[in-house]
């Protein structure tokens, strides 16, 4: 699979049969490309990775872990990680769900402050 990644997080692999979660590019392929639209260039690298059966792709925008409790603390990328790693055997539509409902539950009545985009294949 070939992608480009202007400025959002990197994509996770979801590794359905080693109940594994871990970044989709390579530490050689680490660094973002700059945002789209904010810089006058429009080369984006372009990145590698794999996309096989019983794997999962999952693309976010950053607004989906950076997410306040009512005591200011952050739903970290970290916590965004975990809560993946939890449900690795669910169906997309289901872990998606079941993911955003987490956050939101521990948002309480603060919500989403940035846009989120949560897509997976």
């Amino acid at each position: 699979m070939r992608y480009a990644n202007a400025g959002h997080p990197k994509p996770l692999l979801i590794r359905r049969s080693a109940s594994r979660v871990e970044p989709l590019a390579k530490a050689r392929q680490a660094r973002a490309s700059p945002l789209l639209g904010f810089v006058r260039s429009r080369n984006l690298r372009n990145l590698r990775g794999e996309a096989r059966s019983q794997r999962l792709v999952m693309l976010f925008t950053d607004g989906l872990y950076e997410v306040q409790d009512r005591n200011n603390e952050l739903y970290s990328q970290e916590m965004l990680v975990a809560g993946v790693q939890r449900r690795t055997q669910l169906p997309a539509p289901q872990l998606f769900d079941e993911l955003l409902a987490e956050i939101r539950r521990f948002s309480g009545d603060n919500g989403f402050a940035d846009d989120v985009c949560l897509v997976g294949r």
